[in-house]
């Protein structure tokens, strides 16, 4: 067994865990001057961002920079313009707050900030080494995970661009259920669904480890388990729901995303269907393809979720759709708003995405992945 990851030196998992960015800095040394990402919204509205502002300033911090122009999926022009600031502005280090939108900007940013040129340098499957500046995350949902990851996924001519890296994994990470009491229900589920995705396909991905499995379950079964409680605004099983999408974060850590991934791209690019839904209209789909071409993987897993080998795909896929129903997401493809004309331009596109579909334990043929999308129809 193989198997390599990078994490965090620090992790903060408590509610009111944000009043600690003073410690924390002070824990890591870092200090001069602080680059605030988030997105338009909500860190202005919540107040978070006043509140932040205020302990930058109070741990020491000389000057804090605001970048507050990330829209969801962050395009290129706005890490490209955030790097540009950061580095006139001679940032010492970044503080990414808000979805995952936020931090993968902040990521880019932390990488431009200390290297220079676009981020379109940086795509995978460039190496981006050292130097990067310091990062502490600070997520605001409970899908992406990309408070521990090495992953930073940037929109760019109507493409999901992905940067990778050991150092872009955050320094240190906040979790602080509190900030979820703003969170509204359908981010909730599509972030849920964006979590559940990573920790179901991190288990069918080529550098998967019995680690993997180990993340992926115990996100998958807190996920099953608390999504309708958080999702109707119960402040314990949104705690964990944000502890879950860290594990599933940590799980593709260790391995990555298949092709759920590849095929949810399209939609979101061409659609602007959010990243976790889009993902969750071939979550099922993706379950029934590993029963036939992955069984043991899947037995393994439904076994670590106490599903009878037996009855491990109907009952996970049952699982995941009464997950769907409850929130009112679209039942299928259609629902969503997706032309049957654009299937042959899904099927195009995922294929593209070479890397999710070969790293795929079993990858899929265009027979296959045609026959996927016509069910998600």
């Amino acid at each position: 067994m193989n198997f390599r990851i990078a994490f965090p030196r620090r992790v903060i998992f408590e509610r009111g865990g944000v009043d600690r960015l003073p410690e924390l800095l002070s824990d890591l040394s870092l200090d001069g001057k602080a680059m605030l990402v988030t997105g338009r919204r909500f860190a202005r509205e919540s107040g978070y961002l006043d509140k932040l502002r205020s302990l930058l300033v109070k741990s020491g911090v000389k000057d804090v920079v605001v970048f507050n122009q990330v829209e969801p999926n962050p395009s290129a022009e706005t890490v490209d313009k955030g790097g540009e600031i950061a580095k006139r502005e001679r940032v010492d280090f970044v503080v990414g707050f808000g979805g995952g939108s936020a931090m993968d900007a902040a990521k880019g940013i932390a990488i431009l900030a200390a290297q220079g040129g676009k981020i379109s340098d940086y795509y995978y499957p460039a190496d981006v080494n050292a130097p990067i500046l310091p990062l502490i995350a600070i997520p605001t949902t409970c899908g992406t995970g990309s408070e521990v990851t090495k992953y930073a996924v940037i929109s760019e001519r109507s493409r999901k661009n992905v940067v990778v890296s050991d150092h872009i994994v955050p320094v240190a990470a906040i979790l602080d259920a509190e900030v979820l009491k703003h969170l509204p229900k359908s981010i909730l589920a599509h972030t849920a669904m964006d979590a559940l995705s990573h920790a179901i396909e991190a288990c069918f991905h080529v550098k998967a480890s019995r680690l993997t499995e180990t993340f992926s379950a115990e996100s998958a079964k807190l996920i099953l388990e608390s999504f309708k409680p958080a999702y109707d605004g119960d402040s314990d099983h949104r705690e964990k729901l944000l502890y879950a999408s860290m594990l599933a974060g940590l799980a593709i850590n260790l391995s990555g995303t298949v092709f759920v991934h590849g095929l949810g791209y399209y939609l979101t690019e061409k659609y602007g269907i959010p990243h976790g839904l889009a993902n969750s209209l071939f979550l099922a789909q993706f379950i029934e393809y590993c029963s036939e071409k992955a069984s043991e993987r899947l037995l393994s897993l439904c076994e670590r979720l106490r599903i009878k080998s037996g009855e491990c795909s109907r009952v996970l896929v049952e699982k995941v759709n009464a997950m769907r129903r409850y929130a009112e997401l679209p039942a299928n493809l259609s629902e969503a708003g997706v032309p049957e004309e654009d299937f042959q331009n899904i099927v195009e596109q995922a294929l593209s995405y070479s890397r999710n579909i070969q790293n795929c334990v079993t990858p899929p043929s265009r027979e296959d992945l045609e026959a996927i999308v016509k069910k998600a129809f």
